[in-house]
């Protein structure tokens, strides 16, 4: 079962609809969770400490702050919904920063964050900022997109099996409970997706008597079977249960398109230093490929 008590829906000035407090209506309706909407705003002229006073500065921030408050308060008027929803303002310089400090304070269990196309010649759908809170975030995060959910539609679980270390094979099995009580949630059809790395062609010159495909289908019996015990403790049908060959940044994407599916739940282990840096983990690139809702679970 899915459960959570406070919902961080993190808003976009930018964009005409606010699709984090939607999402966040939609779950907070079937799990009476609170919403905090929340809003990081910062003005560059505030800076300009040569052209303002002191006080000019302070009551410029406190009328931009009291106006990003009426114009959510309004939204969420406008909505007419029955959640519970407060209407908190930060005035900073770093969303991803500000995002995670205002949900370690008001102690939210899930932050919601609305994505979108930076330009005609950007393929990407996220920005640094939505990467910085998908690692340093310590509760799960959904990145979502601006279509609407259906009332029964399709979620899609990235699974991994086998893994050398306990804390991946944690993780799995917490996608897939998470998933599982999603597809619960939304009425939705679940399926797992797996991959497999098939074996590289150069071994089959170079090892006398390897037969790649014998190799193949091995492994795939391998993971196939992991899956299908994770399918049947959560009640997952077997022909929704899909183990392929290839790299998982490209087959899960795949299984979302081939299932037209609305929200993919995938994990991610955080990480800090140096790798915290980089881009292109496996479960970043899966998330920049796919056209759905990400459920990142930590």
């Amino acid at each position: 079962m899915f459960t959570c008590t406070k919902i961080l829906a993190v808003t976009d000035p930018t964009l005409d609809q606010q699709s984090s407090l939607l999402r966040a209506l939609r779950i907070a309706e079937k799990t009476n969770a609170q919403i905090i909407l929340f809003s990081c705003i910062y003005d560059k002229s505030y800076d300009m400490t040569a052209v303002l006073t002191s006080d000019e500065r302070f009551n410029m921030k406190q009328a931009l702050v009291e106006h990003e408050k009426l114009k959510l308060a309004a939204l969420v008027n406008e909505l007419n919904c029955d959640a519970n929803v407060d209407v908190v303002v930060t005035w900073y310089k770093k969303l991803h920063e500000a995002v995670i400090d205002t949900c370690h304070e008001y102690k939210c269990d899930l932050i919601v964050k609305a994505t979108k196309k930076h330009g005609m010649l950007s393929s990407s759908l996220f920005t640094p900022s939505d990467w910085h809170i998908v690692r340093n975030s310590s509760v799960n995060v959904m990145l979502v997109k601006s279509h609407e959910w259906p009332q029964k539609g399709t979620v899609v679980s990235s699974i991994g099996v086998l893994a050398k270390d306990d804390e991946h094979n944690s993780l799995s099995d917490k996608v897939a409970e998470t998933a599982h009580g999603l597809s619960k949630l939304l009425n939705a059809t679940l399926h797992f997706a797996n991959s497999f790395a098939g074996a590289p062609l150069h071994i089959a010159v170079e090892v006398p008597n390897f037969t790649p495909e014998v190799y193949n289908k091995s492994v795939q019996n391998r993971h196939t079977k992991k899956v299908l015990e994770l399918a049947e403790t959560y009640k997952v049908a077997t022909d929704n249960v899909h183990v392929l060959e290839g790299l998982p940044e490209d087959i899960i994407p795949e299984v979302c398109q081939k299932y037209k599916a609305d929200l993919l739940v995938i994990g991610s282990v955080g990480r800090t230093g140096f790798s915290a840096a980089l881009l292109g983990n496996t479960a970043e690139l899966i998330i920049d490929a796919v056209e759905c809702d990400t459920m990142i679970v930590k």
